[in-house]
């Protein structure tokens, strides 16, 4: 009787009728009604009823005691997959404000809410001794940076290489963030040729061409040959790097100085950067 017993009791928790859990599951309420009285449902409704009543089938069958703990990553997932696609962004930035929030051992959950009306720009800040994190708050643009700081430090991952600096030399050319700004608003596996982009931004051919070489060169834009009947052109695509319009969203808010900070959590003890601090210890000992 176990499992007529829990029936009843999800089935009501759940806030439902006979009739409502019957038309779920595609059956008649004098099914339900037998269940409820110690008859069992056939194997294949078992999924979608456990699914229905929010229950594990250990738990609906006795096999498992129901602790009342609730999954929080099942739940979160559930709920932001039935939500629409345009609020989706928006249940994510609230859960992920929650979190850097809850940082704070002087916020109790109860009162981390996700700002609503916000006068100047704002930012919630973290930094640990284990993560570092900034989000921007305001409706205009939002986002979110959340880093967990290896064990040996970000400059085991990070090394100022050539290459690293090359890029840095390269995005510091208006001309070639110019290029990315047009990059970023076409469509998907658009092509286009250098002519094109030099016509569209009025800026000569020799720079352009410099510029999508140099793009080509670290993987921004690739080139592929067109037959056009008449000869062969190249054209080139742009990739879309989500990495390279964090860049450029970051820097945005590193320029305007990250002015307000709400929560502001500051509670590390370690710099983020290791080894560096570490080789010139070792020097000066020796």
């Amino acid at each position: 009787m176990k499992f007529s017993e829990n029936l009843v009791k999800y089935r009501k928790k759940a806030g439902l009728t006979q009739s409502q859990l019957a038309s779920a599951l595609l059956v008649t309420p004098q099914a339900v009604s037998k269940w409820e009285k110690g008859s069992y449902p056939d194997s294949e409704l078992l999924p979608t009823l456990s699914k229905v009543l929010d229950v594990s089938l250990d738990v609906l069958f006795g096999l498992k005691e129901d602790d009342g703990n609730i999954d929080v990553h099942v739940a979160a997932a559930e709920k932001l997959q039935k939500l629409p696609p345009e609020e989706k962004g928006r249940f994510f930035m609230e859960q992920a404000y929650s979190m850097l929030c809850a940082y704070n051992q002087g916020t109790t959950p109860e009162n981390i809410r996700f700002p609503e009306y916000l006068k100047k720009e704002t930012y919630a800040c973290l930094r640990s001794d284990n993560e570092l994190a900034v989000s921007r708050l305001n409706p205009d643009m939002q986002y979110l940076c959340f880093m967990r700081i290896p064990q040996n430090g970000i400059d085991s991952y990070f090394e100022l290489k050539p290459r690293i600096t090359e890029l840095f030399g390269f995005l510091a050319d208006e001309n070639a963030l110019r290029i990315i700004c047009y990059a970023e608003t076409l469509e998907r596996n658009f092509m286009f040729t250098k002519e094109c982009i030099a016509k569209n931004l009025s800026m000569p051919i020799d720079i352009v061409s410099d510029i999508i070489d140099r793009f080509d060169h670290f993987g921004i834009m690739w080139q592929l040959i067109a037959d056009t009947g008449e000869g062969k052109i190249p054209v080139y695509g742009y990739v879309h790097n989500v990495p390279l319009v964090g860049i450029l969203t970051l820097a945005e808010s590193l320029a305007n100085f990250l002015s307000f900070r709400d929560p502001d959590i500051d509670i590390w003890t370690k710099a983020p950067f290791r080894k560096q601090k570490n080789s010139q210890a070792t020097k000066d000992k020796n």
